[in-house]
């Protein structure tokens, strides 16, 4: 079914343009499964057709959430960028994965960019958390006037929810454009070469550079009561979650594991309730993974 799709995108180039544009003025809808399908279009149209294919794509799947964010909320520098970075961070990846054709590369690379942003956020604003003081608290009246009502500290939770913000959105946003990056990639590897994505997959490392400084910032997290070291941790949980899939993925090329405890992480993945808690157990495989010597595949 896949390499249908994606034989069908690739077929006419208007075709990736359009439905990247569908999937653009849904995003701000239902955020997650639009905006990566946002996102891999462009990968596929750049890597299967032509760069300027991929990049029109890119364009048409960013106006309609541009053009929706203006005409609601007026010109905002935060949510301006952040479309871009769904919209376009794919696309630049697709294309260094075509020029180097190593996708642990682009991994390394969409986890170091991150990192730096976010920590760019923190020096550049005084007080980064203070930002989502006001948004929250319209959120929580929101709340409370549809008759949903939190007990405990109002202000509090405020606050705790506010350290936290700039973090979650950086990992959750790796999280994005690294699956929009893969799946783009996946979708051309089955109309060229059948197999070979799951084979770059499986040799996602952080590599012992990005993998020690991993390991420092979280032993840091537990001990260090820091804004920015909190919101690191969030970007390094999701590139070592990652890791930890794909690590998973090469115990089941090396019959170590099985079919169904690997589709089982998936389910889990997806179902709200077990989410965290696999998200976290997959970053832990994904820490050991980057210490422990390789095994052989059968």
């Amino acid at each position: 079914m896949h390499r249908a799709i994606a034989a069908w995108l690739t077929e006419r180039p208007w075709r990736a343009v359009f439905i990247t544009a569908l999937c653009g003025a849904l995003l701000l809808h239902m955020l997650a499964p639009f905006a990566v399908l946002a996102g891999a279009v462009p990968v596929l149209a750049a890597t299967r057709l032509t760069p300027r294919v991929g990049l029109g794509a890119a364009l048409a799947g960013a106006l309609p959430p541009l053009w929706m964010v203006l005409a609601l909320a007026g010109p905002s520098g935060w949510a301006v960028a952040g479309i871009g970075i769904l919209c376009f961070a794919p696309l630049l990846l697709g294309l260094l994965r075509v020029s180097t054709g190593s996708l642990n590369l682009c991994f390394q690379v969409a986890v170091l960019v991150s990192a730096l942003l976010l920590g760019a956020v923190h020096l550049v604003l005084d007080d980064a958390a203070s930002v989502w003081i006001e948004p929250l608290r319209g959120m929580l009246d929101s709340m409370e006037t549809a008759g949903l009502s939190l007990t405990g500290d109002r202000e509090a939770l405020i606050a705790a929810w506010a350290r936290t913000m700039w973090g979650a959105l950086a990992g959750v946003t790796l999280a994005i454009v690294l699956g929009a990056l893969f799946l783009g990639r996946w979708w051309a590897s089955l109309l060229d070469a059948p197999g070979r994505f799951g084979e770059e997959f499986r040799g996602l490392k952080l590599g012992r550079v990005l993998g020690t400084a991993v390991t420092v910032l979280f032993v840091m997290a537990w001990f260090v009561d820091a804004t920015p070291v909190a919101s690191l941790a969030w970007v390094a949980a999701a590139a070592l979650a990652f890791q930890g899939l794909a690590a998973a993925h090469r115990s089941k090329a090396g019959g170590r594991l099985t079919r169904g405890w690997l589709a089982a992480i998936y389910v889990l993945l997806v179902v709200p309730l077990s989410t965290s808690i696999t998200v976290f157990g997959l970053a832990i495989w994904g820490l050991l993974d980057n210490w422990l010597p390789p095994r052989k595949t059968n």
